[in-house]
């Protein structure tokens, strides 16, 4: 996945908890491939960082991913 697949778009978990949006100076990218590794978000209590593995799917508004506790930080 590249960069701009995520930009702008509101995290969520499964269990339907809104994490954040995702920023570009939140993403966390690959050298040698250009490829999205994680993403990094940051609310009022909790940061998270979600590993491209941890995300289940990419919508036109939302970023599904598993569980929001097992990225806790």
């Amino acid at each position: 996945m590249l960069p701009d697949d995520l930009i702008g778009k509101e995290v969520v978990d499964l269990l339907g908890k809104k994490l954040g949006l995702v920023k570009k100076e939140n993403i966390i990218i690959e050298a040698g491939s250009g490829r999205v590794e994680s993403i990094i978000i940051n609310n009022d209590n909790n940061k998270y960082i979600i590993p491209c593995n941890g995300i289940r799917h990419i919508g036109s508004i939302v970023v599904l991913i598993d569980n929001a506790v097992n990225f806790r930080v």
